[in-house]
């Protein structure tokens, strides 16, 4: 399924409930391309696309290791990625490392376009607000 398409806006959890207020910075499900991203550097492992997510400064990204693991998870079912059982390199117990597949490399693709789309809409949106768009009419 395409970014973008198939759940619809909002609803489920992390949506914008009544009350709530916004979510700065959180694109929903942006999980999905930050991790397809770093697999292309080649196969990893959870705890490494942690570290790969910090360092694309969403560790305040609003989710748990359990939840990145359901995505892999997820991807994995769709085809995006691929794991195995790595028992060599390291001393404890083996560890699941991921790998992106060519589908997983087309999906980031799209993942890109529509993001580059967002962002160019947020700008617009930012600019808009910067120059004192319309004022609401006090009642």
């Amino acid at each position: 399924m395409p970014p973008g398409r198939g759940r619809g806006w909002g609803g489920g959890r992390g949506g914008h409930g009544h009350g709530r207020g916004p979510r700065p910075r959180r694109i929903r499900r942006l999980l999905e391309p930050a991790l397809l991203h770093l697999l292309r550097a080649g196969p990893l492992h959870g705890y490494a696309l942690v570290g790969g997510l910090e360092e694309l400064g969403l560790e305040a990204y609003p989710t748990d290791l359990s939840g990145i693991y359901r995505v892999l998870r997820d991807l994995e079912e769709m085809g995006m990625v691929v794991s195995s059982w790595d028992e060599a390199s390291s001393g404890g117990p083996p560890r699941r490392v991921y790998e992106l597949t060519t589908a997983g490399r087309e999906y980031l693709s799209e993942w890109v376009h529509d993001l580059r789309a967002t962002a160019e809409m947020l700008e617009r949106f930012l600019n808009a607000y910067d120059q004192g768009g319309p004022e609401a009419e006090s009642d």
